[in-house]
This record gives C-alpha cells, sequence and structure tokens, in this order.
C-alpha cells in the first residue's frame, strides 16, 4: 500500500511540475491571430515539446451563434496566451468527466503538439468520446503528447455536445439545414488545421483523422459527410458505435422552451437564443433531455454499410478496432442483464413481422436499442450458460458488443477493403487486468480501456481506481501500441508497421489483429470465429436508426 501511495505521490507531483515548469515558446502567426506557446521538456525529456493550446478555430457560440455553423474568428489585436486548454464545451451531464471543470460555449479551441524542430511532419487530430453529451480535449488521458514526441505532430479539439450540438429542432429542419452542429465543427477544426499547420510544423496533406468512441463514430460521420474534399489522408477508429435512435423532431428541444416559457413553434430559437448557456444547461439536466446526432440527409445519413459499398465515403486508409468486452461496462446497471436469461433485456415476438411494427416495439430494456430482433436467434448466438457466456451479463453484454460495435468494425473493414479496394487494418484490444478500473479483470478488456495505451498516458493509471500503478509489461504493451498507431499517422498507406500486423482480408481469418497480450508485436486472431454473429446482426442493422415512439424509449407501454 505504502509503494502505491508513492508512486501516486510521485505522479501527482510529476504532472505539477510538467504544470509549472514551462517555458515560453515561438509565436506563430495564424489565421487565429498571433498565438505564443510553451516549452515543455518535463513530459518527455527525449524529445522537448512545443504545445499552443486552447487557440479559437472559430468564435464563441452563445447567443446569436446558438444552433449556427461555427464562424471564422476574426483576428484580435495582439498576442494569445496559449499556454492553458481552454474551456470545454457545455456539457450534457452533471459530471462530464476529467478537463470539464470549466464550461463555457466559447469553447471551439483546438490544441497543437509538435516536436520542437518539426518540419513538415504528419499530422493526427483527435476526437474525443463521451456519448456525444461529455468529454473535453483537456482530459489528461488523452494528452497527445508522447504520440508528438515520436515524430509526428498531434491536434485535439472540441465540438458541441448535447442540446448545443444536436438541437433536432424543427426550425432547422425547415431551411434545409443539418442539425449535427458537432460535425460541422469537427469540419471547421480540420479545415482549421490543413490552413494553418504548417507554421507549426505539420504538413497539411498528412493529416489523420481519428478518435475513440463516439470520436471514432464522429469520424466516420466525417468520412462520409466530407468525401469529396475530406482533407484528410487516414482515419482512425477505436471502439465505432453504430448510429442511435432519434426522438421525434422538436420533442427534446420543446422540453427546454417550454421551461422558459418559449414558442414551440416558429421563434423557438430566437428565443432560447436570449438565454444564457449556463440556465439552458441547467434546465438540459433538470430534465433530462436527450440530444445526439440526427439522421438528417444533409451530413448524416442511414446504413453507413450500404454508403460504403456504393463509394459513399472518403477514399483514405483505415485503422479500425474494438476491445475484446466493449459491452461490460454499458450493462452494468441494467437490472434486466442481472437476471437468468436474456429474455427480459431483449424480449421480442418469436416470430418478429418482416416489417417491424414501429409503433408497438416488444423489448423490455432499453439498454440495447435494438428491440426489433428475434428472440430465439439471439438464444441461438448467445446461450446461456455456456462457456462463453456463463451468465445472462456476459450474454447482454456481448450483444451489445456485437450490434453496436464488432459488426460496424467488421462490416466497415470488409466493405472498405472488397467494395473499394482501400488498404484497412483491424484490430481487437484483449488486454485484462486488475488495475485498470476499480470493477477489477471482471469486466474484462472494458470499453475505453485501450485510450490510455493508444496515447501513451499509462501514466495516469495510477491516478484513478484502484489506484495501482502500470506493470511493466503494460507500459511495454503502451509503447507498441504508440508505434503503431504512429506508425500509421506517418503512412497510413503502409500501416501500423508492428511484427504481425496484417493488412485486414476478409478471406483470411488471421487478419485480424490481437493486441494487449505481447510485448513484442500482434497475435493473430480469427475474425471468421470473432464475426460470427455479424452474418445475423447484418438482417437487422440495415433498418437503424429508427425513432423512438413518442413516449420517448422502447419500453413504454409494455407489461
Amino acid at each position: 500500500m505504502l509503494f502505491v501511495l508513492h508512486q501516486f505521490l510521485s505522479v501527482a507531483l510529476l504532472v505539477q511540475a510538467t504544470l509549472t515548469e514551462k517555458r515560453s515558446g515561438p509565436i506563430v502567426s495564424t489565421s487565429s491571430g498571433l498565438v505564443k506557446g510553451t516549452l515543455d521538456t518535463k513530459t518527455t525529456p527525449d524529445a522537448p515539446l512545443l504545445k499552443w493550446l486552447g487557440i479559437h478555430f472559430a468564435q464563441d457560440t452563445s447567443g446569436h451563434n446558438r444552433w449556427r455553423p461555427p464562424q471564422p474568428v476574426h483576428p484580435s489585436p495582439g498576442v494569445f496566451d496559449a499556454s492553458e486548454y481552454g474551456p470545454a464545451c457545455l456539457q450534457g451531464r452533471v459530471d462530464g468527466g476529467n478537463g470539464t471543470s470549466v464550461q463555457s460555449e466559447d469553447c471551439l479551441r483546438i490544441n497543437i503538439i509538435a516536436p520542437a524542430k518539426a518540419t513538415n511532419l504528419p499530422v493526427y487530430l483527435y476526437s474525443y468520446g463521451g456519448g456525444f453529451d461529455s468529454g473535453s480535449s483537456s482530459d489528461p488521458k488523452i494528452d497527445g503528447s508522447h504520440l508528438a514526441a515520436r515524430g509526428i505532430v498531434f491536434a485535439s479539439y472540441n465540438y458541441r455536445l448535447s442540446l448545443f450540438g444536436f438541437p433536432h429542432a424543427q426550425e432547422i429542419a425547415d431551411e434545409g439545414q443539418t442539425q449535427n452542429l458537432g460535425l460541422l465543427d469537427t469540419r471547421a477544426a480540420v479545415e482549421w488545421l490543413h490552413a494553418n499547420v504548417a507554421k507549426f510544423g505539420g504538413d497539411p496533406n498528412k493529416i489523420t483523422l481519428g478518435g475513440e468512441s463516439v470520436g471514432a463514430e464522429m469520424t466516420n460521420l466525417y468520412l462520409s459527410a466530407y468525401r469529396q474534399k475530406p482533407l484528410i489522408h487516414g482515419a482512425v477508429m477505436q471502439s465505432g458505435d453504430t448510429a442511435q435512435p432519434m426522438w421525434p423532431i422538436n420533442q427534446q428541444i420543446s422540453k427546454i422552451a417550454s421551461n422558459f416559457s418559449c414558442p414551440l413553434g416558429k421563434g423557438m430559437l430566437d428565443c432560447l437564443r436570449t438565454k444564457s448557456g449556463p440556465e439552458l444547461r441547467q434546465v438540459l439536466l433538470d430534465t433530462g433531455a436527450q440530444f445526439q446526432p440526427v439522421t438528417d440527409n444533409v451530413t448524416v445519413w442511414k446504413d453507413y454499410v450500404a454508403q460504403t459499398k456504393r463509394g459513399h465515403t472518403a477514399k483514405v486508409p483505415l485503422l479500425i478496432g474494438t476491445n475484446k468486452d466493449e459491452g461490460t461496462l454499458i450493462v452494468e446497471g441494467e437490472p434486466t442483464a442481472y437476471l437468468s436469461t436474456i429474455d427480459q433485456y431483449a424480449y421480442v415476438p418469436s416470430s418478429p413481422p418482416l416489417k417491424p411494427n414501429l409503433s408497438s416495439p416488444h423489448s423490455k430494456s432499453n439498454n440495447l436499442n435494438f428491440p426489433f430482433t428475434s428472440l430465439s436467434a439471439l438464444q441461438s448466438f448467445y446461450p446461456v450458460p455456456s462457456p462463453a457466456f456463463p451468465t445472462a451479463y456476459n450474454a447482454t453484454a456481448g450483444m451489445w458488443r456485437d450490434a453496436h460495435m464488432l459488426c460496424l468494425a467488421h462490416n466497415l473493414a470488409t466493405h472498405r477493403t472488397t467494395s473499394l479496394n482501400l488498404p484497412v487494418w483491424r484490430y481487437r484490444f484483449d488486454l485484462v487486468a486488475d488495475n485498470l478500473n476499480s470493477r477489477g479483470s471482471r469486466i474484462g478488456a472494458f470499453h475505453g480501456e485501450d485510450i490510455r495505451f493508444v496515447m501513451g498516458t499509462w501514466r495516469t493509471i495510477v491516478l484513478s481506481p484502484p489506484f495501482i500503478p502500470a506493470t511493466p509489461e503494460e507500459i511495454a504493451i503502451s509503447d507498441l501500441m504508440v508505434t503503431a498507431w504512429t506508425n500509421f499517422i506517418k503512412d497510413p498507406q503502409l500501416g501500423p508497421r508492428i511484427p504481425g500486423w496484417h493488412k485486414f482480408n476478409p478471406e483470411d481469418s488471421s487478419t485480424l489483429a490481437i493486441l494487449g497480450l505481447s510485448i513484442s508485436g500482434a497475435d493473430a486472431g480469427d475474425h471468421f470465429k470473432a464475426d460470427a454473429s455479424c452474418e445475423y446482426w447484418n438482417t437487422v442493422l440495415p433498418i437503424y436508426p429508427q425513432t423512438f415512439p413518442a413516449c420517448g424509449n422502447w419500453t413504454c407501454g409494455n407489461e
């Protein structure tokens, strides 16, 4: 215990030293004006880094700019102090996580980390996860310093969330505009980076876009929305989710408007624009209203598998994968996951109609969000008890993993390869360890576990429950993954270039790279076996996303 405490204090002191011993860096002229960075010689002592943090890539999004596309910055006189991260965007959760203690609508900020003598280096633009209602680029676990130290320019940015990023308002639809303002923020960040990154030592023609969880989903949406002029030459998707259900248009934002006595029709947005961001956020939290990307056929479309087949995506190499146990944390708080069978979690008619009856869903749980399925098929693929699924908890977690993430990775990898002849590198992260989460090894290789290994921020493991530092093996695994990711970013056509990781081939079962078990390279997985359930899920997934019934979920009205 004393050893753990010592490790905790040592890391905390190192973080504090890094924050307090910054030295001034160069002043760079950008389209946002002059920005002054810092020189960091502490985080990666063998590779000094220059950092410019919190730079505006678009205007404040409050007031008149709220629910409008990001507006270009008007450079102001003087020099902007880019020594600290900017505020997080307003969060749709009470606790948005690390890096969100300071929130504002003046949040469209970008951060640049580059080796001290960078010139024409490849660039990685990272999108954080957080369910489209939380997260920030200032989260310490996604600090890209250790990637930049390997010879790339790392950039991260904020995008609008929840009510502020995806309003799903009738007035916007009537104007034929997109509801997906958070995705427009991503495009604005890419455009800003393309225009300015050369000043920071990056090559604007070698930008890779990627992220984890909804950061990966944002990447997938971007590939489709901006396929004609993507301004990127590679993409990374870690644990990307498939499109989620939507609420009826205007339904959720009307909850907010009603609390301010604003009209529920024309004039609603102008009325709400007169309110402050904190006022809106408080009502958002009080009402429990929910907002996320909208299939509006302007920037987001349905069925990304079909879109990929017909080439409705940017033609760039892709690194894509999932964790072995993506569903465990998701079903952790779901009561029906702890019953003796999966029936209540995924109850559907034994012989569902050829066309789902969207007005009368049968699921007893709102967790899976795929109610129009066959219970007998699910019982066949996820038998309880069995060696693979000893309990319903394991089976429901497996169902969620496959339907939401695994089959998306399988489908995108397969069709980008076979339909578009694009290079794809696919992986699965299998590391299970007691020190990575307060729940211990029982939740397996859980959703989000890979982040600190890819980013090289394993030093933060000791700062989270159960406060046990990274092992030598974990450090070596992280080093290997940092190498793989930065190799891909340097040349996506050549891929990760670590032993055992080969380009994905749908006909070769061994081209699923297993990461997290070896410190020297990737192990060969069997994607025929891993993806077996996708044959069934691909009969269901094309009908999604659907719109929730008026009551707001799949379970209302069920016995």
